[in-house]
């Protein structure tokens, strides 16, 4: 992404907005990121260069408009329509506040619903 202002040119690498994405990811329940991470505490210490795996950025040079696309897995029990749109609202807010980059269009792809182990009741011993 490049900006061109008065004092020269702006640049934004792609798997820099895929982090951001990624990070936005997290604040979504039901979500489980294509590389298993779930949470904030996931991503510390994480660089750029090692964008979210099923983050794909893209700007149109002519426009200088964002498409990105997101492919996550669910957890069994949530609605898929209303996690894709929490996934569309919160990457498209994080990565237009965090680096001023106009997002036209979050595509988002549930690739897989997860059944989650339900923890077993303790056994109490005789």
């Amino acid at each position: 992404m490049v900006g061109p202002e008065d004092l020269g040119d702006v640049i934004i690498n792609d798997n820099v907005i895929a982090l951001y994405a990624s990070i936005a990811l997290t604040q979504v329940e039901g979500v489980v990121t294509l590389s298993g991470k779930s949470s904030f505490s996931d991503y510390v210490g994480a660089k750029s260069k090692d964008a979210e795996k099923g983050i794909t950025v893209s700007i149109d040079k002519a426009t200088n408009l964002c498409t990105i696309n997101v492919e996550v897995n669910v957890y069994y029990g949530y609605n898929l329509y209303d996690v894709a749109r929490q996934i569309q609202r919160h990457v498209k807010n994080a990565v237009e506040s965090f680096t001023g980059v106009s997002v036209e269009k979050v595509n988002v792809t549930i690739r897989d619903v997860i059944v989650a182990e339900q923890p077993r009741p303790s056994q109490k011993a005789s």
